[in-house]
């Protein structure tokens, strides 16, 4: 028997967030991250900021000793500019607050995101990997390490026409970890939302903080020690998740994001749902994030929950 047998009353309102903010940098890659801000900002009826950042000041700007002049003469055409992308691509029905800031753009988003209170970040990353990731960075990442609220990363390819979130399938790893159930409300918010089916992961061994297989276990042992992660995955499922959603447990081997990210090799569209250790700074550092891997790495989107 269903040890909570109808969690749903405890668990958030689908898309239940109240202030989203879109950076965008009018790239056709980031229309994929406003698409699906917009749709959010729609479906929960949550207020919605479009962002720009200009990374440095115009050249020549410089020659304006006002401080106040210097602001008006690389604002102006910044705002004109993002008012006539945002009149472009965001839908009259969903009023959308405009915002151009200066510096560095992981910082200045996530100022504005603490600053105005918002409960969820949009952001696309390009889609770049090996050299071209290295080369141009991933802002994408340093959001999702220092943002306070959570951060929904979507894939997008210029070129490729932008769509709106519609996930089939939910991923969400756990490691047992109270940390880990974060991403549990998220994830059973959204899959009512979209009707979507939840995959509830766990990998092993792999992931450093579990410390599970000794390295010299035999594949017997090994075999034991993962006929027991599935039964505890079950009774998790049991424990958190209603039974009235369609889930389903999956027990995988081998590195962390390597595994997150082969497991949703698929043509449908679908989402990860994860939590990230909640560390930021030099702490994280040595940590490490096998969140920040997988939104590096995963061909789709992934919701990053502290």
């Amino acid at each position: 028997m269903n040890a909570n047998p109808d969690p749903q009353p405890n668990m958030p309102k689908a898309c239940h967030f109240t202030h989203i903010l879109a950076p965008v940098d009018f790239s056709e890659a980031c229309l994929h991250g406003l698409s699906t801000a917009v749709s959010l900002a729609r479906r929960s009826g949550a207020k919605l900021t479009v962002m720009h950042v200009v990374k440095h000041l115009p050249h020549g700007s410089h020659v304006v000793l006002d401080a106040v002049g210097i602001q008006q003469d690389w604002e102006r055409p910044e705002r004109e500019k993002l008012a006539e992308f945002v009149q472009t691509h965001v839908p009259g029905d969903v009023p959308a607050r405009q915002v151009v800031r200066q510096g560095k753009p992981f910082h200045a988003i996530v100022e504005e995101a603490r600053e105005q209170g918002c409960d969820l970040i949009v952001t696309a990353t390009h889609g770049y990997t090996g050299l071209a990731h290295v080369l141009i960075g991933s802002t994408a990442e340093r959001i999702v390490q220092h943002a306070a609220c959570p951060v929904l990363v979507v894939r997008g390819r210029g070129g490729k026409p932008a769509e709106e979130l519609a996930p089939r399938w939910i991923l969400v790893p756990t490691d047992f970890s109270d940390n880990s159930r974060k991403a549990f409300p998220f994830a059973t918010a959204l899959a009512l939302e979209f009707g979507a089916k939840l995959i509830l992961v766990h990998v092993k061994p792999g992931i450093p903080m579990t410390g599970e297989i000794p390295l010299n276990f035999t594949q017997e042992q090994i075999d034991a020690v993962h006929a027991q992660a599935e039964v505890r995955l079950r009774q998790f499922r049991t424990e958190h998740f209603s039974e009235h959603l369609d889930t389903t447990t999956l027990v995988l081997e081998g590195n962390a994001h390597e595994c997150l990210i082969k497991a949703v090799i698929s043509d449908d569209p679908g989402l990860i749902v994860m939590s990230t250790h909640g560390h930021t700074g030099w702490q994280h550092a040595l940590l490490g994030s096998t969140a920040e891997r997988v939104v590096r790495h995963a061909t789709g989107s992934v919701l990053v929950v502290r």
